[in-house]
């Protein structure tokens, strides 16, 4: 099934499963729609591990990751800031 997003995403079919589980990612990809992994709940050291797994398991496929980006943030050391609502393209 040929449709824009798809042809734009290099994918076949208009599918896009969100996962917090590398093997769903994985196997949506393979199987010609765009897994998505929600990577809110990995570290660093674990993401790179889960993204390295899918690499090696989806033969060059495209695949996303999805985050959040929070409006308030408490970073190391205790101290807040606050995105902007600005959009910056």
């Amino acid at each position: 099934m040929s449709t824009p997003i798809a042809e734009r995403l290099g994918i076949e079919f208009p599918i896009f499963a969100f996962s917090h589980c590398r093997d769903v990612v994985a196997a949506v990809t393979n199987a010609g729609g765009f897994g998505v992994l929600g990577a809110l709940a990995f570290g660093p050291e674990q993401l790179e591990i889960e993204l390295a797994w899918i690499d090696d398991h989806v033969n060059g496929k495209p695949y996303g990751v999805d985050f959040a980006m929070p409006v308030n943030y408490v970073g190391k050391g205790g101290e807040r800031t606050h995105r902007s609502n600005r959009s910056t393209r």
